[in-house]
């Protein structure tokens, strides 16, 4: 049987917030690329959000639904821009409700009001609208057809809550649930009657409790160590998921990801690196920092550009660049395990410099505080652009020598994106970054519970690509660590963050910047005293990731699993 597929998600790349998005760039259109099937992406149209509005001269109204929910009738219109794929947006009509529009994030789609005016969570409650809508929408795209519906995460997962009644008898639907990380949803019974469903046929208390039973097996997630996280971290098991510990890990299947952009090194200077001549690595490498310095030179310190630490005094000496970048998430991210490691670092004067490239998240400048203080301590060392700087961003990251990557946990990962930008990584291991880095098994740093998640997926004679970092496994405060950095209870007062200083005294917290500044100070050894080693650790990073990991891979698993 020939059946229509559809991603049904809250984000995509017109309307990004985190991850999902970089996935939705690549998956869909490798998917209707490896298979007969057509292929579309089903989201709301967020109507605050920059590249939603740009692309909604090109849509076009495919139809109009009537959406019952709350025991009021809802218009929306069901838009179609046929691109890679066909993008299907739905845009509510007109109303408010509860006091809120629906589908009103402004910074990205979750970036919403807390509570509407009932003291529902306006995301629950948009998500719940967008499940009920994309029900609907599925029979007005293609009457008669049968689906195979992929939904991206609980915000997407309403989508099987909703199909009842007069939508399940026009369905044949398949459909299955992707997990990009364990964020879940409380729901109560009111709130599954906004969508016309009985609470009695339902079981659990979150939207992924509920929604489990409905879903076919497997359920998938982004790479395959963090489908045994799930199982195995204390983070996942007894603080994300513990109301999900019997019932999702079995389900599970992990699906690597592809690289989310293509590599920028110079094939001419890998060619000639994998005979042992580096020149003209380093050259390219050279002269993209002197692009950075150059963009540096360029950007002017302002309200909408801030630069903290003083771009007049960072260093330009050849020492090794350590870079790290990405939004901003207190619970996931690790900026601050970075920060603590730094200080530790130049107390000893180690030759390097660090650049910071954070997106703020929820928190604001405010929650990254810490990074300015930092810079504005140690100017000569430290430099940090927290907003969108494309030009020095690009440049920096093809001159500088590793990226970090501290994460909590981490589903995919970016390391990725460092290698194919001509940077080594190091990574905290956990999630797909244990899968992505090969370890230099020869460093000092590298202890045993690094080696033991390494082992489930490198030989111990890989040419090794990177370095693996990971606190020691028996911390006895473990437990209570972890509550309190998930619970994330700081003060965001007076403009000042008190995370790092919080999580300072975290023994597990304390404990992974050791191991991160050991790691870094491993790493930049080896680069000032064996440049031959760090380059051909690159020029293997970037053949391993090259070679085994790609979308049409990720893709042909798919199609291995689910109902076409």
């Amino acid at each position: 049987m020939n059946r229509n597929i559809a991603f049904v998600t809250y984000e995509t790349p017109y309307s990004p917030g985190g991850g999902i998005a970089a996935v939705m760039t690549h998956l869909p259109k490798a998917l209707q690329e490896n298979s007969k099937n057509p292929v579309y992406v089903i989201s709301p149209f967020h109507y605050n959000l920059t590249k939603t509005i740009a692309a909604a001269p090109d849509m076009v109204k495919l139809a109009t639904a009537k959406v019952s929910f709350d025991k009021v009738i809802f218009g929306i219109d069901i838009l179609l821009l046929d691109r890679d794929v066909k993008w299907i947006f739905l845009k509510s009509r007109g109303k408010s409700h509860q006091g809120s529009p629906f589908f009103a994030g402004k910074r990205h789609p979750y970036d919403v009001k807390s509570k509407t005016a009932a003291g529902q969570p306006v995301l629950l409650r948009d998500s719940l609208f967008f499940g009920k809508a994309a029900s609907i929408a599925l029979t007005k795209i293609s009457p008669k057809k049968s689906w195979t519906v992929l939904m991206q995460d609980w915000e997407a997962a309403t989508t099987v809550l909703s199909i009842s009644g007069e939508e399940k008898s026009k369905l044949d639907i398949a459909p299955y649930l992707t997990v990009h990380n364990t964020y879940d949803s409380g729901i109560s019974e009111s709130d599954l009657r906004q969508i016309g469903r009985h609470p009695a046929i339902l079981s659990g208390d979150t939207v992924l409790d509920c929604s489990l039973p409905y879903s076919l097996d497997p359920v998938f997630t982004v790479s395959e160590q963090f489908a045994l996280d799930m199982s195995s971290e204390v983070l996942q098991t007894e603080i994300m998921i513990p109301h999900l510990e019997s019932v999702l890990p079995p389900r599970l299947l992990g699906i690597n990801n592809g690289p989310f952009v293509q590599s920028s090194v110079p094939e001419n200077a890998l060619a000639s690196a994998e005979s042992g001549n580096y020149s003209a690595l380093q050259t390219w490498k050279t002269k993209n920092r002197s692009l950075a310095f150059g963009a540096m030179e360029n950007i002017q310190d302002s309200d909408l550009t801030p630069i903290w630490g003083d771009k007049t005094k960072f260093n330009q000496d050849a020492v090794p660049w350590f870079v790290m970048a990405g939004r901003d998430d207190s619970r996931q991210k690790g900026y601050e395990i970075a920060c603590i490691a730094i200080e530790q670092l130049i107390s000893k004067d180690i030759p390097a410099r660090f650049i910071f490239f954070p997106i703020p998240g929820d928190e604001g400048l405010a929650g990254i505080e810490f990074i300015h203080e930092l810079a504005d301590k140690y100017p000569h060392q430290v430099i940090c652009f927290p907003f969108l700087f494309k030009d020095g961003f690009f440049a920096v990251m093809r001159g500088a020598t590793y990226g970090i990557m501290p994460s909590y946990y981490e589903p995919f990962g970016m390391a990725n994106e460092y290698y194919l930008s001509g940077v080594v990584c190091i990574g905290r291991a956990t999630g797909g970054i244990c899968q992505q880095i090969v370890p230099n098994r020869q460093a000092s740093s590298f202890g045993a519970s690094a080696q033991q998640r390494a082992d489930l997926w490198h030989k111990a004679f890989s040419p090794p690509t990177g370095f693996l970092f990971r606190e020691a496994d028996n911390i006895s405060t473990s437990r209570v660590d972890w509550h309190s950095i998930n619970d994330a209870k700081y003060d965001l007062g007076a403009g000042k963050s008190n995370r790092l200083q919080s999580r300072k005294q975290l023994q597990t917290v304390q404990s992974m910047a050791n191991e991160l500044a050991a790691t870094i100070e491993d790493a930049s050894n080896l680069y000032s005293s064996h440049k031959g080693a760090y380059f051909e650790m690159l020029v293997k990073g970037v053949e391993y990731i090259s070679s085994n990991f790609s979308w049409e891979r990720a893709a042909k698993s798919y199609l291995e699993h689910i109902k076409t």
